[in-house]
C-alpha cells in the first residue's frame, strides 16, 4: 500500500474513531464490568425467576454467552433509577413507627 493511500486510510479510521467517541460519552471502566446471574440477584436481593421475569418482559438487557447470562453495572444502575420510589418524609416516618427503619435522632 502506498504511503498516500495508507494515510488516507488511517484518517478515514481517525474521523469514524472520533464520530463514535461523539456519539457515545466515555463510561467508567467500573460500569462496564459483567455480572452473572448469581451476582446479580444477591445484590438486588431477588430471586432467579424474578430475574427471568426482568428479562423476558424487557425490562433489563442481558447477553447470553452459552447458557450463562450477564448484565453490565450501568445496566443494573439504570433498573434500580427508573425504578426508584419518591417518598415523602411521612413514609418514612410511618416505617420507624413501626420499627421497620430506624431514623437518626437530631
Amino acid at each position: 500500500m502506498k504511503s498516500g493511500a495508507f494515510r488516507e486510510l488511517m484518517d478515514k479510521i481517525e474521523a469514524i474513531e472520533k464520530h463514535i467517541c461523539r456519539m457515545e460519552p466515555e463510561k467508567s471502566p467500573l460500569q462496564e464490568i459483567w455480572l452473572d446471574n448469581e451476582v446479580v440477584c444477591a445484590y438486588l436481593k431477588i430471586s432467579k425467576r424474578t430475574l427471568q421475569r426482568y428479562r423476558s418482559n424487557g425490562v433489563i438487557i442481558y447477553s447470553l454467552i452459552g447458557r450463562k447470562t450477564y448484565y453490565t453495572i450501568s445496566e443494573i444502575k439504570r433498573l434500580l433509577e427508573e425504578k426508584r420510589i419518591q417518598r415523602s418524609s411521612g413514609s418514612l416516618d410511618e416505617l420507624d413507627a413501626k420499627g421497620l427503619m430506624t431514623l437518626p435522632k437530631d
